[in-house]
């Protein structure tokens, strides 16, 4: 009872530790964001005193929406905690561990894959905002924020540096932290907070799934390989939101639908063997259900799972 007592004691303590860095490194993300916009609101109001609300937004708010330059140094700021949490493990295991050889063959099929779950995935945003119509409310804003980037800053933001630090936080120093627990668990946790994370009801449920599979490429393979897949994605993104138009975005939709679907089909089809010997192991590996609620019951990590809640909550409004 006491061997029980203490090991729940040192693996929830384990868990907080992390909870609390990757709180910290939001805090801090946020608090850069923040401090950029009022110090420009400020300067802004002493430089043209007689500004309305609306005169401020359309001058301030707005271009600083657009623009990637204070998410890009947000992002390499607030990286700094994780760095301290892993210390010199992120440069010596973090980046550098991998299994298998990455090959051109690999970096193209872990491609497809993850546009293939992008498009399966997709269309659960339909039921989800008509079941927010049906109590007066939209995710249209959430929507607004997966438009393409307007300009150069937010595009390199969107397709480098969001997605190189994305994979460093999530594949890198979560998951990996978390590999003590078991494969399982550290890419099952490490998809759900990168999920999360995004804090928005449309892309939360296709980040996880995302997740899921860059977790085991990168478990697989290595970092540097889902960094190379997520920019892809991430650029494949911004290609289709430049579509001129709705028809084209359609016509694009079932091109690649059926292109994407036939790929995996093929795949699995070939590999079923080594996939069934896979789902076998994974079932052999299962966590114990004692970790879960570890994970789940520990105040940090709920803190942090409430503040991405809240932060998804914030990108729904009334019709």
């Amino acid at each position: 009872m006491n061997a029980r007592k203490e090991e729940r004691k040192k693996v929830k303590k384990y868990f907080r530790h992390l909870a609390i860095t990757l709180l910290f490194q939001a805090g801090t993300l946020w608090g850069v964001v923040g401090i950029y916009l009022i110090a420009l609101i400020v300067q802004t109001m002493f430089l043209h005193p007689h500004l309305t609300e609306q005169q401020l937004e359309a001058q301030v708010v707005t271009p600083l929406s657009e623009s990637g330059w204070p998410m890009i140094v947000a992002v390499l700021i607030a990286f700094i905690p994780l760095l301290i949490y892993r210390s010199k493990k992120f440069f010596t295991y973090d980046l550098r561990t991998t299994k298998r050889k990455m090959t051109v063959k690999v970096f193209v099929l872990g491609l497809f894959a993850v546009l293939g779950v992008n498009t399966m995935i997709t269309p659960v945003m339909y039921p989800v905002e008509w079941m927010l119509n049906l109590f007066g409310y939209t995710a249209e804003p959430s929507r607004e924020i997966l438009e393409g980037s307007r300009t150069t800053s937010m595009f390199i933001y969107t397709c480098l540096i969001g997605p190189i630090f994305e994979e460093f936080i999530y594949r890198g120093a979560v998951m990996r932290s978390l590999e003590r627990f078991g494969s399982v668990f550290a890419i099952t946790i490490s998809a759900l907070l990168f999920g999360m994370m995004h804090g928005n009801i449309i892309q939360i449920p296709m980040a996880f799934s995302v997740g899921i599979v860059l977790g085991y490429l990168a478990k697989t393979y290595g970092i540097w390989l889902t960094v190379l897949i997520h920019i892809a994605n991430n650029l494949f993104s911004e290609l289709y939101s430049a579509l001129p138009s709705a028809v084209w975005s359609t016509v694009f939709d079932l091109i690649m639908s059926a292109v994407l679907m036939s790929t995996i089909g093929i795949f699995l089809y070939k590999n079923k063997h080594h996939l069934k010997k896979w789902l076998s192991d994974i079932r052999q590996k299962q966590p114990e259900k004692r970790l879960w609620l570890y994970f789940f019951t520990s105040i940090p990590v709920i803190l942090l799972l409430l503040t991405n809640f809240v932060v998804t909550i914030l990108g729904i409004e009334k019709l």
